[in-house]
């Protein structure tokens, strides 16, 4: 008993270059701070107070006078914040540094300073998990048309929690996003920056298209850039654009989501000059896009990736199924980023004509030719009796009031329908979903921007047969019958509720991993310019307060 009351009285001598009596004066001292009328200016002051509340006020940090390992581990974590993607100047660094050194050369550190060095530490661990959690920018307000609900709302009570951890890996690791997309896509990050550390690679100028047979200068030049990226094996020999320089600009000419012809035109140089700095803030935008994203998708859910212009299905983790798509025009009809849960599917669906083509298209066209309508298979609704006006030609077209139009217009199910066979509704506010189309060429063409805001699918049954697959009775079979329906007999729409909704998410990733190959894609929305400017320049890093940080929180003498 004796012995245990020294031992609890006793000083200890610390890394710090001082002496401390236990920690129970810096805990009185963190919560006469944390209870205080007037703290003044500190970042997250309710929860910071609530951290540690939950620990009767005891440091996270410190232990005595001297530094705990995970301060260790969250100095080096700070230190390293490029590594996922964030940046080391937004953790006053070299604040810390300061008060580190204040620390060092004080005799005795009183326990006002050690209060003071604690809160720094939990301050700048809150930050920088706020913004591995959910960013460092709010996406609604500096990316136009992003709709999915972030973490933002549950940042506090996760840090919260993270925070009680004793571990500081386990603090971290419930704050990255969890997809195993946003892991691989920190790995091509890393390999990245260390093609800029090695000088990243040279620009081909002087010459417009580079082709099979080519010999020269240029042909070096265009083999040691798809060497640095991996897409060509480092070999010597002359510098000829053979099979090998083929097949590689082949490779990365579809990791950049341009057709692969295997000869360099201007759009395919234009994607090679693009610097290594480029890429690195594409790659850290798109992380950055990762922590705006819930931590999870789920099991099964539906993906649509806009600049890439394809679908993914998966289940159990795994990808089921593939294709291409269409998304909304670049300006007016850009297809919204956001998430919800497909709930039902229709077959030979009704197309309800939009507002604004019916304003200019539709109208503009019955006004000069009144069988318009009815070559086109549309008929008219009116909607206070849900019945279809038998005889159209009683409007008065001419002098319909185009802001108050008193019906609906809709296309009767049919080959020539511009949904198709199938329509993937998943009800949101924007009246967006998922459909076949008639036009399968559309989906031939590079850039495929070109709907009113809905995505239109390549294969319309195999999605259905995956969205289906656990709904009773309703197989491949089932589903062609759905679709073959007779038109000369009933072609009333048929409505198949989903027992299991389907989540659907409309991201937009301009730089992703795929099958462990780093593709990036243009921005059809002009998206990334904005995120971009709002994310600042990487500010450039003194690697010697690093350097000296680890000293001082090891107790090392600093020169």
């Amino acid at each position: 008993m004796i012995r245990a009351i020294l031992l609890n009285s006793a000083c200890v001598v610390t890394l710090l270059g001082a002496a401390a009596c236990g920690r129970d004066k810096t805990a009185k001292q963190l919560e006469a701070t944390l209870t205080s009328s007037n703290p003044g200016p500190a970042t997250r002051w309710e929860l910071v107070r609530r951290v540690y509340l939950d620990r009767d006020y005891r440091p996270l940090w410190i232990e005595g006078s001297k530094l705990e390992g995970r301060a260790r581990d969250l100095i080096e974590t700070l230190c390293h914040a490029e590594r996922e993607g964030l940046r080391a100047a937004d953790y006053d660094l070299a604040g810390l540094q300061a008060e580190l050194v204040r620390l060092r050369d004080t005799e005795k550190p009183n326990p006002a300073a050690l209060a003071a060095l604690d809160l720094r530490l939990t301050r700048a661990f809150l930050d920088y998990g706020g913004d591995l959690l959910a960013g460092r920018l709010d996406p609604q307000a500096v990316h136009n048309g992003w709709y999915i609900k972030t973490r933002r709302a549950a940042v506090d009570s996760t840090l919260r929690s993270a925070l009680l951890k004793d571990n500081f890996e386990d603090m971290i690791s419930p704050l990255r996003p969890r997809q195993k997309e946003y892991k691989e896509l920190l790995e091509k990050l890393a390999e990245y920056r260390e093609i800029e550390a090695k000088g990243g690679w040279g620009t081909i100028f002087g010459v417009s298209r580079l082709r099979w047979g080519d010999e020269g200068p240029y042909i070096e030049v265009l083999r040691e850039r798809l060497q640095a990226t991996g897409d060509l094996e480092k070999s010597d020999g002359k510098p000829i654009y053979d099979d090998k320089v083929a097949a590689a600009v082949a490779r990365f000419q579809e990791r950049h989501g341009i057709p692969a012809d295997s000869s360099v035109d201007a759009e395919t140089l234009a994607a090679l000059n693009v610097p290594v700095e480029t890429r690195i803030r594409i790659i850290e935008l798109n992380l950055e896009r990762y922590r705006w994203l819930p931590s999870d998708f789920g099991k099964r859910y539906i993906l649509v990736n806009i600049p890439d212009y394809r679908l993914y299905a998966y289940d159990g983790g795994k990808q089921r199924l593939e294709m291409r798509v269409t998304v909304g025009e670049e300006y007016s009809h850009a297809t919204p980023v956001f998430a919800d849960s497909m709930t039902y599917v229709v077959f030979r669906p009704y197309w309800e004509v939009p507002r604004r083509i019916m304003v200019d298209s539709v109208i503009p066209n019955v006004r000069k030719n009144i069988h318009y309508l009815a070559q086109h298979s549309y008929e008219v609704v009116d909607p206070a009796r849900n019945e279809v006006i038998t005889d159209p030609s009683a409007i008065k077209w001419s002098k319909l009031n185009m802001k108050n139009i008193p019906f609906r217009i809709r296309q009767k199910p049919g080959p020539n329908n511009q949904l198709g066979t199938v329509k993937f509704m998943f009800p949101n506010q924007f009246s967006v979903y998922l459909h076949d189309t008639p036009a399968d060429s559309l989906f031939e063409k590079q850039n495929r921007t070109d709907s009113h805001g809905c995505v239109r699918v390549e294969d319309a049954v195999k999605l259905a047969g995956y969205v289906l697959e656990k709904q009773e009775g309703w197989g491949d079979k089932k589903i062609l019958e759905a679709i073959a329906a007779d038109p000369t007999k009933d072609m009333t729409p048929t409505a198949v509720y989903l027992k299991e909704p389907v989540p659907v998410y409309l991201l937009y990733l301009t730089a992703f991993v795929r099958d462990g190959v780093l593709h990036f894609r243009d921005d059809p929305y002009r998206k990334d310019r904005r995120v971009m400017a709002r994310m600042g320049q990487p500010a450039v890093n003194d690697p010697s307060i690093c350097e000296q940080l680890k000293k001082l929180a090891e107790g090392r003498p600093v020169r």
